[in-house]
């Protein structure tokens, strides 16, 4: 397999099942970074740690950090071919993720969760750029994450997620089972892995241990 670029802790000898994308502030075609300082996207790290350990080949492709334009950053998820393109949508970056999402082949399944679609999921499922949107992830994400990796079917029992039926163009949600909906919604955070920082392109615990040699 060809190498993944500016994709982090991937196994590029695998066919990649989920690409976690954190989308840039701005286009940076259109008006380039001035620093180089950003924010690890630990929360994002720790959904794919889990699903990593779960035995899915997960790369994050954290676009703030590297600042592509929004077409390189299309270009980059269309050429690794991922079966899933997972985004956290948040207020100041979503028309990026949304631009984003629209420039994806059709092939690959796009996934979002995060504060904004949690806050405005109908409107999210309604914007004609996230037509080929196949799940919203209401709040935490590890567990049913990884139940969508297992088989996109599972949507169909998993408490707060959302889909744009593609017939009806409206919102479609899993009955979930009662009985599994609280450790699914709230897993146990002791059961959960250690982050791996490799999912890190910006890791923060490296760069200290440089300034102490």
């Amino acid at each position: 397999m060809q190498q993944l670029p500016l994709i982090a802790g991937a196994d590029d000898t695998r066919a990649l099942d989920a690409l976690f994308i954190n989308a840039p502030l701005r286009d940076y075609t259109l008006r380039p970074r001035i620093n180089d300082y950003t924010l690890p996207v630990l929360g994002m790290a720790y959904i794919a740690t889990y699903a990593q350990q779960r035995g899915f080949n997960i790369g994050v492709l954290d676009a703030e950090a590297f600042g592509p334009g929004i077409e390189e950053t299309a270009r980059i998820v269309n050429e690794a071919v991922p079966r899933w393109a997972a985004m956290n949508l948040l207020a100041p970056t979503y028309e990026m993720s949304a631009q984003i999402a629209d420039l994806l082949d059709p092939s690959i399944a796009p996934m979002v969760g995060g504060h904004h679609a949690k806050a405005m999921p109908d409107r999210i499922l309604a914007d004609s750029r996230m037509r080929n949107l196949r799940a919203l992830v209401l709040g935490e994400g590890e567990l049913r994450v990884a139940s969508l990796l297992e088989d996109e079917h599972n949507r169909r029992t998993l408490p707060g997620v959302l889909w744009r039926d593609q017939l009806l163009g409206t919102r479609a949600a899993g009955i979930a089972d009662p009985k599994t909906s609280a450790v699914l919604l709230g897993p146990n955070i002791d059961a959960l892995p250690y982050v791996n920082r490799a999912f890190l392109p910006q890791d923060p615990y490296p760069a200290a241990l440089d300034c102490t040699r």
